[in-house]
């Protein structure tokens, strides 16, 4: 027989479908228990957590940043160096008050370090800042200094302490910046002096550099006018200077007024350097920040936000655990229902699952048998179900005998091929089950007979049929055992003699289910299909690999045999994806007795 390949479907062609929004539903649905279990252990040991947090007392100092006052010589346009660069200057205030310069004079003011019971200044700064917290109400200038502790009267040292210590700070560093313009400016004839830079690198610096570095000498209107005019005349000139020569009455003007402007230039210079003098030397210096209102002594605690807090962690909480949820899904790489079949691509026809077998709810003796022993059972339905799923999956002709396999053991598929046969006798069939089997047969431990003579023996002898075919304990059902093991199986399976049982065996029964090895590794099933040129398919839920099956499956189509249809087995149906037909249907008809009178 010609074999026909048949082109494996695209793993991926599912990526091309639009987003499953009713799968992913439903694997919240299917892990609803755990992630309530989750939610309340969450509460549960957050609630624990933050009742054992002390309560927390809130107090703020407020303080007005006043717009610096001019310096005198700037014009009444003018803005200081602080007002140019505002955002700049605030950001820098809140880290300043949060410094250690600042941190430390409140930690010698309160005594922190005793507060603390630490003999270390740097970790009581530390901690104190911990406490601490500096806001901007928007839109204003307006700051609060912020204290957080468990103990009020604490709260409020600290904020007004932390207060005061910056207002001493700005006041100082004004009246030094002062001081410090002062002594920079050389005088008249001192026209070299050495400076350091900020890297540490000693400079000789002229008179007129160090004047125009001064913030109010790059900040002064007139003084920016005048460069300004400057510097268009300076183009000018240069213009000129390509068309005349320089003894021409327009050059010659032009540099007129450029020294007139740079005699203007040092003219307004030297007046604000001396106003710069004049205010360092005598005026009263002032800070740029006050105090508007001095921190209170809470009234109640304002925190911790418990119940947020809480919420906080649950929905952290909740958050991972569906991050896991969807990954575990998205790497689990096994077969649960008939919708992951079709979205990992391997696209076999799907007959119908089989329940899980609760092995607590049934006697050892029964579980194989459970059709016969149960039926009114649910799995026994699932049989029943799966037995007209059969008939109609292809012409009758072609059903009279089945093959049964798996891809590897341990997948159910002797469980599955034993009760539909059992299925079938119940439904008035004559039928015969046949162990193919020949390396792990199971159907005498099930029919409790002795594996003396069977279908090894028929297959190396010339024994006649009915010597090997045993009737059973259940009605219209009859066993062909495995025999004794042989050393090829194979072989064997694949004789003539195998073809006549067939044959035999389509004379005398109605229908024969045949029990073979899995397909990984045997080829005992593929050639027991080619007889047949069909083969039902085992796949057990949660447990097979998709990549083992779609191997299998493409093997199977390979050797030229056509799958009618796969079986899951051991599916959880309360669990798994069969809220539709399949649910509804076990729930209802599970207690159905096929041998009971009807009522009319």
């Amino acid at each position: 027989m010609t074999a026909t390949a048949v082109p494996a479907p695209s793993y991926y062609e599912d990526l091309e479908k639009p987003f499953d929004f009713r799968y992913y539903f439903f694997l919240l649905k299917k892990n609803l228990n755990l992630i309530i279990t989750f939610i309340i252990m969450g509460v549960t040991l957050a609630t624990i957590y933050v009742s054992r947090l002390p309560d927390e007392y809130q107090t703020f100092t407020q303080l007005l940043y006043e717009r610096s006052v001019p310096n005198p010589g700037q014009g009444s346009g003018g803005n200081s160096y602080a007002d140019y660069f505002l955002d700049d200057y605030f950001a820098t205030q809140k880290e300043i008050i949060l410094g250690p310069t600042v941190l430390r004079q409140v930690v010698d003011e309160v005594k922190l370090i005793d507060y603390f019971h630490s003999h270390d200044m740097e970790a009581a700064v530390a901690q104190a800042r911990s406490y601490l917290s500096v806001s901007q109400i928007r839109g204003s200038r307006l700051f609060n200094i912020n204290a957080v502790s468990p103990d009020p009267q604490f709260s409020m040292s600290l904020a007004n302490a932390v207060a005061r210590a910056y207002i001493r700070k700005n006041f100082e560093e004004r009246l030094y910046f002062s001081k410090e313009i002062l002594s920079w400016v050389p005088q008249e004839g001192q026209e070299v002096i050495t400076v350091q830079d900020p890297f540490g690198e000693v400079k000789q610096v002229s008179r007129e550099q160090l004047v125009k570095m001064l913030p109010s000498i790059q900040t002064d209107p007139t003084i920016r006018q005048l460069e300004q005019k400057k510097n268009d005349l300076e183009a000018e000139l240069t213009t000129l200077l390509k068309q005349y020569r320089e003894k021409h009455p327009l050059v010659v003007k032009v540099q007129a007024n450029i020294r007139f402007l740079e005699e203007s230039i040092d003219k307004e210079t030297e007046r604000v350097i001396e106003s710069l003098k004049q205010e360092a030397s005598g005026r009263t210096q002032i800070a740029n920040a006050r105090i508007v209102e001095d921190a209170s002594l809470p009234k109640g605690p304002s925190g911790p936000d418990r119940t947020r807090m809480v919420m906080t962690t649950v929905a952290g909480e909740v958050a991972v655990l569906l991050f896991l949820i969807f990954l575990w899904d998205k790497f689990d790489d096994t077969i649960h229902s008939q919708d992951d079949l079709r979205r990992k691509g391997l696209n076999l026809p799907f007959l119908g699952p089989v329940p899980y077998l609760k092995v607590i709810d049934v006697p050892q003796e029964e579980r194989f048998l459970i059709t016969h022993y149960q039926r009114k059972s649910q799995i026994a339905e699932s049989f029943r179900y799966l037995r007209v799923a059969i008939n109609f999956s292809a012409p009758a002709e072609k059903l009279k005998t089945l093959v049964f396999t798996s891809s590897i053991p341990n997948e159910g598929k002797s469980f599955v091929a034993h009760n539909i046969a059992v299925s079938l006798a119940q439904d008035g069939n004559r039928t015969l089950i046949i162990d193919a089997d020949l390396r792990k047969p199971v159907a005498q431990r099930v029919y409790r007979m002795e594996n003396l003579t069977g279908l090894s023996n028929f297959l190396t002898t010339d024994i006649p049929f009915e010597s090997v075919v045993r009737e059973s304990f259940i009605e219209n059902l009859w066993v062909v055992l495995s025999g004794p093991v042989s050393p090829n199986p194979s072989e064997i399976l694949g004789s003539q003699r195998m073809t006549d049982l067939i044959q035999l065996a389509g004379q005398h029964f109605d229908r024969i289910i045949i029990d073979t090895p899995p397909v990984t590794g045997i080829g005992d099933s593929l050639i027991l299909g080619s007889l047949t040129t069909h083969i039902l398919f085992v796949i057990r839920a949660s447990k097979t690999p998709v990549e083992i099956i779609r191997q299998s499956k493409e093997t199977i189509e390979k050797s030229g045999v056509r799958i009618i249809g796969c079986i899951l087995n051991q599916v959880d149906v309360e669990k798994e994806r069969y809220g539709g037909y399949y649910k509804y249907y076990h729930q209802s008809y599970s207690h159905y007795d096929p041998s009971a009178p009807r009522k009319d």
